[in-house]
């Protein structure tokens, strides 16, 4: 029985994991001559603080994490903003906005987080 119940939560672990696997994102979009830049990076965190699976900087769009490591802060998420105003000819970035998301998986066990930071980009 006791083994039964551990296969169980291990199971539901796993597949929590899956769902909320980290990655990041980088988004570009323009309207009415303004140029936005949108970069989400997220992650699975063990009670909260122990980061397990978060989004690679270095791949965004491409659904790939890194173990043990938290990417998800607002240093990381600045560079990549510049970065992307760097490779559509900006000059800049402008009125930076961030906000943070946090989604129980597992009440107390895991978490996942995402950091969401946008921009006007400055031509």
């Amino acid at each position: 029985m006791k083994s039964r119940l551990l296969n169980l939560l291990v199971a539901i672990c796993a597949a929590a994991m899956s769902a909320a696997t980290g990655c990041v994102t980088v988004d570009t979009a323009s309207d009415g001559g303004v140029d936005m830049v949108v970069v989400e990076n997220e992650g699975c965190f063990l009670f909260s603080c122990i980061p397990l699976l978060t989004g690679d900087p270095e791949y965004p769009n491409q659904e790939v994490c890194v173990m043990f490591r938290n990417t998800l802060n607002l240093d990381t998420n600045i560079r990549l903003l510049e970065e992307e105003a760097e490779r559509h000819g900006a000059k800049g970035i402008s009125h930076v906005v961030s906000r943070w998301i946090d989604d129980p998986i597992i009440y107390l066990l895991l978490k996942r987080k995402v950091l969401q930071t946008s921009a006007q980009l400055v031509h």
